[in-house]
């Protein structure tokens, strides 16, 4: 969360620790871009359906949220949370720690939910509340990381400690009122702090919906969403040309024409007219972007006339089929999608090496270029699907469909927007897996199913199908009671104590199946002679299993006790410098020694986690750079070569150039 400094309770020491770190980061993310000679694939893919393009008449959008960093990989802890509305005196600072961007708290701030990191408030992470529903009825999701091209950023560099994606939903949620107020709001804190990080993100209320990319340290572009349109769009830049007049429409930097200019970058369209995508983004898609995009075109519009080697996909689109009508089961297939509509042409690649014909691989008959990045990734931490119903009251919003975990196997569950509070499963800030947490359950859950296809196949996804289908009949029933208190803004307000028990009885009747579901899966592999086990396999990936001691040939001298009282023994944390779990990825020194979480023995339900031996430290090696860090870049071959993913095949999450390759 983000927070103001002052109030941490930290040691002036430990302040100034974390900030060295967050600048730390920071310099090697903005370093990161500007080393790179392609855009690198990052991670999350956004989309969005018109309200005339939706069955009910309703708008949604929504977005994966992946989580590809070494060394954690898709097992990072989402909380999803209510945070109060809040009074804030002057001079209160919002002070975010993924880089130290600060900003002034509004005096009056309003109450918002969002689904932060677990890892948010150890000095290392950041926030990242990604997405939520204010009090107003503002819905927002921020966001899809893009990475503008280098002739761009030699002109208008982003900014170390400007607006980053960690901290938006805390700035501007507790204070937007309207769909257009937040992309206003969110364009006067980029011209005045600079932003960090390229970036796309999806704002909406009952009235409108709007979509805005951050092109480069100060420029952007936002246009409010045709209703009888559809977008999906993953990690790059796809706005072509913009009418900037049309300030009803269109909000965006005064310079944004002139920047593109001045870095030798201008680029139009087939009509001679300016193209924000071609001007700010890469040359070409990464793979990652188009297998992403290509896909999600062609699930949703089969008879598309697109190839996968267009030269670029158009944002708004009409689907083939007049007559075409979005769902929420459409939007659900979507982030779930693996190829399956593409009839063996693709291959999700995190099916590379999987147990195939009995040889864990070694007859693979799919070919190394037929293996893509997937929506429905290994990497994905949250789904969500916003559904935005005007029939409903305005402080209601909406719906969230909240998938809380791996997208391929993960049940979506609906919130109001204005509940609140949220079920205690949502909230345990665990590194990893715990029982009591729903985010690590169904993790689990889907790891299990991954892992032994051969024995689950579908059925895990179809079970959450099933049980999708009966909330979806049930939450029709809510919104036609609630639908009546329309224009009733007291009544409106007067039921939110009522939503939000209904919410938590639900959701803790949903994670008690949850639990007996996961036994069963457990039992299913017992059964079959497998292996499972949560907590070795949450663990991070460059952990080492201990091994047992040597038998010390003599007595170990006892410890000479301290003989002045006024002196204590100082503590250095490994890796001070550097955390394998940062949001970033990057690392420490090659020299810093590892300690590791060990658990003695695995929790069993009902008992509360065990409280590990030693405290984990942070650690790592090669410091110059992490070819799987959230920017994909490769600073340093020989520091590299010592990771996990650095050789990567090029048509992975991970894919980056190297050296001219």
């Amino acid at each position: 969360m983000v927070v103001n400094i002052g109030s941490l309770g930290l040691s002036k020491n430990k302040k100034e620790l974390a900030m060295k770190k967050l600048t730390f980061k920071v310099v090697i993310a903005v370093m990161a871009i500007l080393m790179l000679p392609i855009q690198a694939v990052q991670a999350c893919c956004g989309f969005i359906f018109g309200r005339q393009l939706t069955a009910d008449g309703s708008t949604m959008f929504g977005r994966t949220e992946d989580y590809p960093y070494y060394p954690n990989g898709g097992k990072h802890n989402k909380n999803y949370v209510v945070v109060e509305g809040k009074n804030y005196k002057e001079g209160d600072q919002i002070v975010d720690e993924s880089n130290g961007f600060t900003y002034p708290h509004a005096a009056n701030e309003m109450k918002y939910t969002a689904t932060y990191d677990s890892a948010r408030g150890d000095g290392s992470n950041g926030a990242f509340g990604e997405h939520g529903f204010n009090e107003a009825g503002v819905s927002m999701t921020s966001t899809v990381t893009a990475i503008p091209n280098k002739k761009v950023l030699a002109k208008d560099p982003l900014k170390e400690n400007g607006l980053p994606e960690a901290a938006m939903l805390d700035v501007i949620l507790p204070r937007a009122k309207t769909a257009r107020e937040a992309i206003e709001l969110l364009a006067k804190v980029i011209e005045e702090k600079g932003s960090a990080e390229g970036n796309t993100v999806v704002v909406a209320d009952q009235k409108e919906t709007w979509y805005m990319e951050i092109l480069s340290g100060h420029q952007y572009v936002a246009v409010k969403v045709p209703e009888d349109k559809y977008a999906v769009f993953a990690n790059t830049y796809y706005l072509g040309h913009v009418d900037l007049n049309d300030k009803e429409n269109v909000i965006a930097s005064k310079d944004v024409e002139k920047v593109a200019k001045e870095a030798g970058n201008y680029k139009t369209d087939k009509d001679g007219n300016f193209h924000i995508a071609k001007s700010y983004g890469p040359d070409k898609y990464a793979e990652g972007d188009r297998s992403r995009t290509y896909a999600g075109i062609t699930l949703l519009d089969p008879k598309s006339k697109i190839t996968y080697e267009d030269d670029e996909y158009e944002l708004f689109r009409s689907p083939t089929d007049p007559n075409k009508k979005f769902t929420l089961e459409d939007a659900f297939a979507l982030q779930r999608n693996r190829f399956e509509h593409l009839n063996g042409r693709f291959v999700p690649d995190d099916q590379i090496g999987v147990k195939k014909q009995g040889d864990n691989g070694a007859n693979d008959a799919v070919r190394k270029d037929q293996y893509k990045y997937a929506l429905g990734n290994e990497n994905v931490i949250d789904a969500h699907v916003y559904q935005i119903d005007p029939k409903l009251p305005n402080s209601f919003g909406g719906k969230v469909w909240l998938g809380l975990g791996p997208s391929r196997n993960t049940p979506y569950v609906p919130f109001y927007g204005n509940i609140k509070d949220t079920y205690k499963a949502f909230k345990p800030q665990t590194d990893t897996y715990d029982p009591n947490s729903w985010y690590w359950t169904v993790w689990h859950i889907d790891q299990m199913a991954i892992k032994n296809q051969d024995i689950f196949g579908k059925t895990v996804q179809n079970h959450w199908k099933a049980l999708e289908q009966q909330e979806i009949i049930e939450q029709k029933a809510r919104d036609t009671k609630y639908a009546a208190l329309k224009g009733n803004d007291q009544a409106a307000k007067a039921v939110e104590e009522e939503i939000t028990k209904e919410a938590l009885a639900r959701s803790e009747s949903l994670f008690a199946h949850f639990k007996n579901y996961e036994a069963q899966m457990q039992a299913q592999l017992v059964a079959a002679g497998r292996k499972d086990d949560p907590y070795r396999a949450s663990l991070p990936d460059n952990y080492k299993d201990p091994s047992t001691p040597a038998i010390p040939e003599k007595e170990p001298e006892k410890p000479v006790p301290n003989k002045d009282p006024g002196k204590v023994p100082q503590t250095t944390l490994a890796g001070a410098e550097g955390n394998p779990n940062n949001r970033f990825g990057y690392v420490g020194t090659k020299e810093q020694s590892t300690t590791i979480q060990v658990f003695e023995k695995p929790i069993q339900y009902g008992e509360a986690p065990q409280v590990p031996t030693q405290a984990p430290q942070t650690t790592v090696v090669g410091v110059e750079g992490n070819p799987n860090n959230r920017f994909g870049y490769e600073a340093n071959k020989e520091n590299a070569s010592a990771f996990k993913n650095a050789s990567t095949y090029t048509n992975t999450n991970y894919s980056f150039s190297q050296y001219g390759k």
